[in-house]
């Protein structure tokens, strides 16, 4: 008869034990009920959206309460509620072990207003469009005229060059764009047009411009001026 190896056997027990107290963890953990929703919004976006207005809509899909045991969440299907809200750029949701879930957010970025005939709405950096808030106005240009969809990403361009220029970004306040295609820009402080052209060539006219306006502030003349053409990348031309 063989001796028993009681080294092994207490390896066996060991493995045994462990495996049962991760089940009865594992277990215990999808009891365990949501003590609390967490919500983070990216700190660089427009406050659209609030924790109240967000922990609402989460609640709501619970049955009007938080206490829901964990192995009831369907993350992916919180995540699809968030991101269908229209001013969700993207979300993350996700259980913690202390039995909190979490919810990160970013909301879009509207970088353009658009007015026409048929209304107003946002424009983010990424082309979509964003519907009036009740609950925040940012201050962004603002563009008058229809936006086709062949002329959308060429200006989305246009509006994210502005928006990511500090001086652009708080130098111009409205634009336009006439039945020819010319982009013209009303700006603060000053009374003359800016006659852009199209997009072509953007950064090399944004550059003229710049370089116009550092030179001209020096000069009370620019108060006199009626337009600012920038068509013509060699030369900024100026009209009073």
């Amino acid at each position: 008869m063989k001796k028993l190896n009681w080294n092994n056997i207490r390896l066996v027990l060991i493995v045994v034990l462990m495996i049962f107290l991760y089940s009865f963890s594992g277990t215990k953990n999808q009891e365990r009920k949501i003590q609390k929703i967490n919500i983070a919004f990216n700190a660089d976006d427009y406050p659209f959206l609030n924790e109240t207005m967000v922990n609402n809509l989460l609640i709501q899909n619970f049955q009007g309460t938080s206490k829901v045991k964990k192995e009831r969440v369907d993350l992916n299907k919180l995540e699809s509620l968030l991101n269908a809200n229209k001013y969700v750029d993207n979300s993350e949701v996700f259980c913690s072990i202390d039995g909190f879930l979490n919810a990160k957010i970013k909301q879009k970025k509207p970088i353009i207003r658009v007015f026409n005939e048929n209304g107003s709405y946002y424009l983010d950096d990424k082309g979509n469009k964003v519907p009036l808030s009740e609950n925040f106005t940012p201050r962004v240009p603002v563009y008058y005229g229809v936006i086709s969809a062949k002329e959308v990403k060429q200006l989305v361009s246009l509006f994210n060059f502005i928006e990511n220029d500090e001086m652009l970004k708080h130098n111009i306040v409205d634009i336009k764009k006439t039945q020819k295609g010319n982009i013209i820009f009303s700006v603060r402080n000053y009374d003359y047009k800016v006659i852009f052209g199209t997009e072509a060539n953007m950064e090399t006219k944004f550059k003229n411009y710049k370089a116009f306006l550092q030179h001209a502030t020096k000069d009370t003349l620019i108060k006199r001026y009626k337009s600012i053409n920038l068509i013509f990348t060699e030369q900024v031309i100026c009209a009073k």
